[in-house]
């Protein structure tokens, strides 16, 4: 017989960048380009004074859909790269998706949404890579 494993609900959606070792995400309750915008919303508002923020992405939908475009060509400071089409390998934040689910996702024992969301919001605040693309976590 399968083990049962109790899941608290539908989970919260994050966009996540990583720029020399800082983790910046933003969380909400689904994956859409309003989400993604406001990760660039936060991008603008922490790097104010860059010149260029440039931004290589995979192809998902929210990366290149119509709203998000429109956002991008209003504020010229960012710079979009496109990752090849199924080449998750190139993409270093899958690693950081690896130590999440690795850690805290998968066969969790939260009994409702919060205590994990406050493992996951730990977890996003402490991670950092190390040389080798190797991802260590303080305290988790």
């Amino acid at each position: 017989m399968q083990k049962r494993v109790v899941t608290p609900g539908q989970s919260d959606k994050f966009c996540t960048t990583q720029w020399y070792g800082k983790v910046n995400y933003v969380g909400g309750n689904s994956k859409s380009s309003a989400l993604f915008i406001s990760l660039l919303k936060r991008l603008k508002a922490t790097y104010r004074r860059a010149k260029t923020i440039t931004l290589i992405v995979d192809n998902y939908i929210i990366h290149k859909c119509h709203e998000t475009q429109r956002w991008l060509k209003a504020n010229p400071k960012f710079k979009v790269i496109y990752q090849l089409v199924y080449s998750s390998w190139v993409n270093h934040v899958e690693l950081l998706w690896q130590v999440l689910h690795d850690t805290i996702t998968r066969n969790h024992q939260c009994r409702s949404m919060w205590p994990l969301l406050k493992k996951v919001h730990h977890l996003m605040k402490t991670v950092c890579p190390f040389p080798g693309g190797k991802y260590g976590l303080a305290k988790v």
